[in-house]
C-alpha cells in the first residue's frame, strides 16, 4: 500500500445555523474508489481522507493499493481515520461508501464497527432541498458547476474510467507508465474530496432542521462518553424515541422510566443506543415538559413552539423539527455530563 499526503488551503465554511449541530466537532471528508459496484467481488483500491484545520489549512491523505491484496491495509487505515473524527462528509456515502467498506471489511475479516456520523450531502440535497430542481441531475460535478466551482478540478476522468485505469495499472510493467496511470487515479480521488468540501456551503440552501431530524446528527462525547450519533428520531402521542450508534468499545447500560427519571435508555454492546421520553397530549397536540429533563431552558425561550416550559412537539400533522432537535441535543449533553460512562468503571 502506498500512502500519499498533501496539503492545501480551502476557505473555511462558517455558518451559525450549521454550527448549532456541528460546531466544535472534528470533520473528515471521505471518498473511496473501487473496481465495481458489488462489494461481494469488487475490492477497494483507493481511499481519500481530508481533514480541515485552523485557518483553512487542510491535510489530505490517500491510501493506494499497489496490488489488490493491499485492500485490507486500506480498510484498517480507513477505520483508524474515522475513529479520530466526530463526523464525516460524503457524497452518497450512506448508500455506497460506508456500506461498501463495511461489507469488504466483513469479507476480509477486518474487525469493525465503523460507528461515525455520516453527513451525506447527496441525501440532504435529494430529500431536503429545492435546488435539485434547478440542476439536470445531482452528480457531484453537476453541483460543483451549479456553485461555480467546476474550474477547481484538474482531473478529467469519471469513476468508470478510474476502474479501467487501475486495471491497466496492474497489467502494466513499464515504471513510467505505471506512475502516470497512478497519478491520474489519485488526482480523480484527490479532486473529489477537495471539491466535496468546497460545496459544503450548499447546506444553506436546504431545510436543514428537517434534514437533521430525519438523518440524525452527532452529539460530541463528554466526561468519558464517546460521541453519540443520532440516526433516528420518532415522535408520536406515545412519546419521543431517539436511537443511534456510538463509537469505540461496546458496553451495556440501561436506565428505566421512574418517578425520578422520566426517560428510559439502553446502550448495547453492538454500539447501538436508544432513549424514550414521555410526552403529553392535548386536543391532538403533543407536548414535552422540558422541566422534567433539563435544568436550563434559556436556549428555548425564543423558539416559537416553546410555551411555559413545554415544547410543542407536533400538532398532529407536522413535527417542529428545530425544537425537537435542540431538545435531543441538549438532553444528550446533560445525560453524559450527569452519568458516569460504564467504560470509566470497567
Amino acid at each position: 500500500m502506498k500512502i500519499i499526503q498533501d496539503e492545501c488551503l480551502i476557505k473555511e465554511f462558517d455558518s451559525g445555523l450549521i454550527s448549532q449541530y456541528l460546531g466544535g466537532m472534528s470533520l473528515g471528508v471521505f471518498d473511496i474508489e473501487t473496481l465495481g459496484l458489488n462489494p461481494q467481488y469488487c475490492p477497494i483500491v483507493l481511499a481519500g481522507f481530508l481533514e480541515p484545520g485552523a485557518g483553512g489549512a487542510c491535510r489530505i491523505t490517500q491510501y493506494f493499493a499497489e496490488v489488490p491484496e493491499d485492500e485490507s491495509l486500506i480498510i484498517k487505515r480507513i477505520q483508524d481515520d474515522l475513529s479520530l473524527v466526530d463526523y464525516i462528509l460524503t457524497y452518497n456515502g450512506r448508500h455506497f461508501d460506508i456500506p461498501f467498506v463495511e461489507k469488504r471489511a466483513e469479507k476480509l475479516g477486518v474487525p469493525g464497527p465503523f460507528s461515525v456520523y455520516d453527513l451525506d450531502l447527496y441525501m440532504v440535497l435529494n430529500g431536503y432541498s429545492q435546488v435539485k430542481f434547478f440542476m439536470k441531475n445531482l452528480r457531484q460535478k453537476t453541483v460543483e458547476r451549479f456553485m461555480g466551482l467546476d474550474t477547481g478540478r484538474d482531473d478529467m476522468i469519471s469513476g468508470a474510467e478510474s476502474i479501467e485505469l487501475y486495471e491497466r495499472f496492474i497489467r502494466c510493467e513499464n515504471p513510467d507508465e505505471r506512475s502516470m496511470i497512478q497519478n491520474k487515479i489519485l488526482l480523480h480521488n484527490h479532486d473529489d474530496i477537495i471539491q466535496l468540501y468546497k460545496i459544503m456551503p450548499i447546506l444553506m440552501q436546504t431545510d436543514i432542521h428537517r434534514a437533521f431530524y430525519s438523518l440524525g446528527f452527532p452529539v460530541k462525547g463528554v466526561s468519558g462518553w464517546p460521541t453519540l450519533c443520532v440516526s433516528s428520531i420518532r415522535t408520536g402521542t406515545w412519546g419521543i424515541s431517539v436511537s443511534g450508534i456510538y463509537g469505540g468499545e461496546g458496553f451495556s447500560y440501561m436506565a428505566y422510566d421512574s418517578f425520578t427519571e422520566h426517560f428510559s435508555c439502553e446502550f448495547r454492546e453492538d454500539n447501538h443506543f436508544k432513549f424514550d421520553f414521555r410526552t403529553e397530549r392535548h386536543k391532538g397536540n403533543v407536548f414535552l415538559n422540558l422541566r422534567l429533563y433539563l435544568d436550563d431552558l434559556e436556549k428555548f425561550r425564543n423558539y416559537p413552539h416553546f410555551i411555559n416550559g413545554f415544547l410543542h412537539v407536533t400538532d398532529g400533522r407536522s413535527a417542529h423539527y428545530m425544537e425537537i432537535n435542540t431538545f435531543v441535543r441538549e438532553f444528550l449533553k446533560k445525560f453524559m455530563e450527569d452519568t458516569v460512562c460504564p467504560l470509566m468503571i470497567l
